[in-house]
């Protein structure tokens, strides 16, 4: 597999964290998607208007999880037609799609993007991805 070196940002969330970010193209449309490590798995954001031409399915089951939102439902699989981070250019990548309403109005409130998804481990594992956070620089904002 072909490797490619993506950069990573990371705002710090008042009173809640640190979070990372990596610009990416979905469907053609410029957008943010949060890299969460303790995610096991990614998901993508039902309510956001570059999604409106795919078709989803309900998913039956509901995703457990260990983290503080144990069981996520309301969940649906579509396949996103492109997937672009950097370089890496994934095609027709079948994923689950849930709302995000949640984070996106967190971000909205300190003024950051809406996000279009989130990267979990299940996506890092299948495409062997090394988060080298040294040259991880602050600054989102400079993205915007």
């Amino acid at each position: 597999m072909k490797k490619y070196k993506i950069p990573i940002k990371y705002y710090n969330i008042p009173g809640g964290g640190t979070h990372l970010f990596v610009k990416s193209k979905i469907n053609g449309i410029k957008t943010f998607l949060l890299i969460d490590t303790g995610a096991s798995n990614s998901v993508f954001d039902i309510n956001n208007p570059q999604f409106k031409d795919t078709k989803f399915e309900i998913k039956d089951d509901d995703i457990q999880s260990s983290g503080f939102n144990s069981t996520i439902s309301n969940l649906h699989t579509g396949t996103i037609n492109s997937l672009r981070i950097c370089h890496l250019t994934i095609l027709n990548k079948e994923t689950i799609f849930t709302p995000l309403d949640y984070i996106n109005s967190l971000y909205e409130t300190i003024k950051l993007p809406k996000i279009s998804g989130i990267i979990g481990s299940d996506f890092l594992i299948e495409y062997s991805a090394i988060i080298n956070l040294k040259p991880c620089r602050p600054g989102l904002r400079e993205w915007i």
